[in-house]
């Protein structure tokens, strides 16, 4: 599954959002028989990309917004894919003047490639407007906002959070057990990750696989072309993607640390044959199957989003696992995490910024998402204070709700990179990965081609 469309269902429980809102609501009567009656609402439009029961969760919470804000009036419209931003409609959209309010989409860089290509509103002064402070967000959302990459005084806000998912690292508990590992103690480096894949994996009378231990490249480890995956392991080890040299974006691909998490990586496909576990590695590609090796109890540990949780309640509900912070080397991030954020965005030539901004901040916050969170463990990119409404796992104490809290608050969260490329780099450094792990390039040679490649492509994209 790729981490850029985490939600391929949701379910809205029925008035969630009518308590505990971001915005204050206005009675939609006046309190006295003789009061002078309320100015009719804007009417704003959104886009939203999601259908099947998630249609009905956006239906819904459009109706709970309206019912509890007399001065806005939101009406959705389902638009696949990914609200019409990386197909041209969106764009199309804008070029014509009939352009919707906002649109929320589940493409994490789309603020960066709309926004530099001019196609999005600064909303750094309707958010002055209703009061908004940077103090109010998680650490790692921030940037995903501004989406500045690393360019000084380019801090325009292009973005508003509305859901968030994350990484961490899955086990199969029964499986830890009959290898003589205590799951109660999760593997904290790499090197305790590495002893227990080797113990972890298992082969038949014919030499095949029974259980493997561990692929870092599957799941969410590397996750295939055009999956976010790939920032991954670099950005646990300590890479870095950018730097700014006076005044430039500059790619950091050849950071030693990226080079480490490759040839981390090629160790696996050393040790246990690339062919081998890439046979493996596909039967981790649809995780919402009941044939998803983790499901099965064939693979024994996952890199993985906190949705997965919700697939494997679905298809294995007895399956005995338990999740825990990436495990990370010597000069990695400790609590390091891959954020997938949906996000809302308003489009050049909106009519109504401010109440598409009001929506957003409303929606993307507090009651608004706990329906969401119910089901697939996500979290609110906004800080929730000790009086916000609690979702069922934090009121069960959760033990996975506890590290998707834990991680969802790490000062070592990133977003990967958000910049006009984000796209493309995500490609080419899947392919560099792949030429790695099967041992047609070094790793400096791999990831030296991405950069010579793209950084001009970068450049021209900035206009730097």
């Amino acid at each position: 599954m790729d981490v850029t469309r985490p939600h391929s269902r949701r379910t809205f429980l029925a008035g969630a959002a009518a308590t505990g809102a971001a915005l204050a609501a206005e009675s939609l009567l006046p309190s006295e028989s003789h009061a002078a009656r309320p100015a009719a609402p804007v009417n704003i439009t959104y886009w939203y990309p999601w259908g099947s029961d998630s249609k009905t969760y956006e239906e819904n919470r459009a109706k709970t917004f309206n019912a509890t804000h007399a001065d806005i009036h939101v009406t959705g419209l389902y638009v696949p894919p990914h609200s019409g931003v990386d197909n041209g409609k969106l764009l199309s959209a804008i070029a014509s003047g009939n352009v919707p309010d906002l649109v929320v989409c589940d493409i994490p860089s789309a603020g960066a490639v709309m926004g530099y290509q001019g196609g999005l509103v600064d909303l750094t002064p309707h958010l002055k407007t209703v009061g908004w402070s940077p103090s109010q967000m998680l650490p790692g959302i921030l940037p995903l906002m501004r989406y500045t990459g690393g360019i000084a005084g380019s801090g325009k806000i292009w973005a508003l959070p509305e859901t968030g998912n994350l990484m961490y690292l899955y086990i199969n508990r029964t499986l830890f057990r009959k290898a003589g590992l205590d799951p109660n103690k999760p593997p904290r480096n790499l090197t305790e990750l590495d002893a227990m894949a080797a113990k972890l994996t298992t082969h038949d009378s014919s030499g095949k696989f029974k259980t493997v231990g561990f692929i870092p490249w599957a799941y969410e480890g590397g996750g295939g072309a055009g999956s976010t995956g790939v920032y991954t392991w670099p950005w646990v080890f300590g890479a870095n993607f950018t730097k700014v040299v006076k005044g430039k974006v500059t790619l950091t691909l050849s950071d030693p640390a990226f080079i480490r998490a490759l040839n981390w990586e090629a160790g696996y496909a050393k040790k246990y044959g690339a062919d081998k576990l890439q046979v493996v590695a596909t039967g981790t590609l649809n995780p919402f199957t009941p044939n998803d090796l983790f499901i099965t109890g064939e693979i024994a540990m996952m890199v993985a989003g906190n949705w997965h949780t919700e697939a494997l309640r679905t298809y294995n509900p007895k399956l005995d696992y338990a999740v825990f912070p990436i495990p990370y080397p010597p000069g990695g991030r400790a609590n390091a995490t891959l954020f997938a954020m949906n996000v809302y965005m308003v489009p050049a030539g909106s009519k109504h910024p401010l109440e598409a901004v009001k929506f957003a901040s409303w929606a993307g916050n507090g009651s608004a998402v706990i329906g969401n969170e119910n089901i697939w463990r996500t979290f609110a990119g906004y800080k929730q204070g000790p009086t916000a409404p609690k979702n069922i796992w934090q009121q069960h104490g959760d033990a996975a709700y506890k590290v998707t809290e834990l991680l969802s608050n790490s000062p070592n969260a990133t977003n990967g990179v958000l910049m006009p490329i984000s796209a493309q780099l995500g490609n080419d450094l899947w392919a560099a990965e792949q030429k790695v792990i099967y041992g047609q390039a070094t790793a400096e040679q791999a990831l030296s081609e991405v950069q010579n490649r793209l950084q001009p492509i970068l450049d021209k994209a900035l206009h730097q």
